[in-house]
């Protein structure tokens, strides 16, 4: 039986950074998660959301939680890749799109967002001026349009996997790589079984197994839940990828009768060697799997074409000067909390858990591990994040 002072189930985002924070302080640190399945179709174990070359990142947000999570996040990008060697951030900056939704809330983002003297332009609906600065864009005249300049923009989210990775193995961390079927905390420490019938037993476990967190037998109820996510990856040719590299990120509520919630990056080079533009969206066939087994399939062979035509529709009219040479969709999975913000707490003496991204837990993937690495190792829990955000609610 391998034992280690730590153990963290779950090699994603926040997983790993976790790692990454608790090896800084601890020379018994284990990182237990398989890595990326080379055939998502036939992949028989656990899946992640982070198999994905492009996600958002931004300081202004409807919620301050995530604009002050995301503060501390973006933060470290810088250092993360010098202390790795692998780049993962560009800060292209990023537009808010949308109509007659400007409520009270977003008014009142607007106003912190001053107070706290973050960076922005508001064009206004009718205000179409903002064209000039990115003409590759076409939105309605009736939509307001925000920019977030730098440091928004994008991130890989598999480049910072990596970084996290290596700077953690660097420092130590046991990578582990194996499914966690089963915790038990004892008197002595927690007992964690793997798929293999491995045995491993540690003083403290950090549980950030995303959308799968709930689906073993690793923790009481917390109230997660997931959430089937399609995107589309909108294929273009290497000089127009280069030509729209500095493409500001997007998010766009648009009004379509099949698709909401737009979000989009700029080109970028995927595993395959081409260049995708990638969009994704809520649609009204988003589903909510309740078992492992559901999950799985939807990973597997879940129908993510139901709405493709719309997805193509959408990203012509959004991007319409831009030549695309094929589409193809692809899966993914959101895992949501009823307070729509991260579960970041401590389930009992020995055993605690960060989890709950709520499609945005990317971007501040390592904010979050820090705060549960600090919960473990009896960190000052920093100022600016209310603590009783994360708390799992009963």
């Amino acid at each position: 039986m391998q034992t280690f002072e730590h153990l963290v189930i779950g090699a994603g985002l926040m997983g790993s950074a976790a790692a990454r924070y608790l090896s800084q302080q601890s020379q018994s640190v284990a990182l237990l998660g398989p890595d990326e399945p080379a055939d998502q179709t036939t992949h028989p174990g656990v899946f992640a959301s982070h198999y994905d070359e492009g996600r958002l990142t931004r300081q202004i947000s409807r919620d301050p939680v995530w604009s002050a999570l995301a503060r501390l996040a973006i933060a470290q990008y810088r250092p993360l890749e010098t202390a790795s060697g692998i780049p993962f951030y560009n800060p292209v900056g990023m537009l808010v799109v949308d109509s007659d939704r400007m409520t009270s809330h977003m008014k009142a983002d607007l106003t912190w967002a001053r107070d706290m003297h973050l960076d922005f332009n508001f064009y206004p609906e009718g205000d179409t001026t903002w064209q000039t600065l990115f003409p590759a864009y076409h939105f309605p005249s009736d939509y307001w349009v925000l920019h977030e300049p730098a440091p928004a923009g994008m991130i890989n989210p598999r480049a910072m996997l990596r970084a996290q990775l290596a700077v953690a193995e660097q420092q130590g961390t046991a990578r582990l790589r194996d499914i966690a079927r089963d915790v038990e905390p004892r008197a002595d420490g927690v007992l964690v079984t793997t798929q293999s019938g491995e045995q491993l037993h540690a003083q403290k476990v950090i549980i950030a197994a995303g959308a799968f967190s709930h689906l073993f037998n690793l923790l009481p109820p917390v109230g997660l839940y997931a959430e089937t996510e399609t995107i589309i990856l909108g294929e273009v040719d290497e000089p127009t990828a280069h030509a729209h590299a500095n493409l500001p990120t997007l998010i766009y509520f648009v009004d379509d009768p099949e698709i909401d919630d737009i979000y989009l990056t700029p080109p970028v080079r995927y595993p395959d060697g081409r260049y995708y533009i990638k969009m994704g969206a809520n649609t009204k066939s988003d589903q909510f799997p309740q078992t492992l087994e559901e999950v799985q399939t939807w990973f597997r062979t879940g129908d993510s074409d139901t709405h493709k035509p719309a997805f193509e529709r959408a990203l012509q009219t959004i991007l319409p000067g831009i030549p695309f040479h094929a589409f193809y969709t692809k899966r993914c999975i959101l895992s949501r909390t009823p307070s729509g913000r991260p579960i970041v707490d401590q389930i009992s003496d020995r055993v605690f858990v960060a989890t709950g991204g709520n499609g945005e837990g990317a971007k501040s993937s390592d904010a979050l591990g820090r705060l549960v690495a600090g919960l473990v190792l009896g960190w000052e829990w920093p100022v600016e994040i209310p603590r009783d955000a994360f708390k799992v609610r009963s």
